[in-house]
C-alpha cells in the first residue's frame, strides 16, 4: 500500500512540474502570436498606403487623358 502511494505521490510531483513547463511554452506562443500580429498590421498598413497612391496616380493619368 505504501508502495501505491509512493508512485501516486511521484506522479503528481511530475505532473506538477510538468504544468509549470508547459505554462512558460504556451507565453512564448502568445509572445510570437503578438509579434505576428502586430507584423502583420504593419504589413498591412504599408500595402493599404502603396494602393493609396498607386490609385490616386491612376486616377491623375484618367484625368490628363480626359483634358487633352
Amino acid at each position: 500500500m505504501g508502495f501505491v502511494i509512493l508512485i501516486l505521490i511521484i506522479v503528481g510531483l511530475t505532473t506538477l512540474a510538468v504544468s509549470y513547463y508547459k505554462q512558460d511554452s504556451i507565453k512564448q506562443v502568445e509572445g510570437q502570436l503578438e509579434e505576428n500580429s502586430i507584423t502583420m498590421m504593419q504589413e498591412l498598413y504599408k500595402v493599404k498606403k502603396k494602393i493609396r497612391v498607386l490609385e490616386e496616380e491612376i486616377m491623375l493619368e484618367d484625368q490628363d487623358h480626359t483634358k487633352g
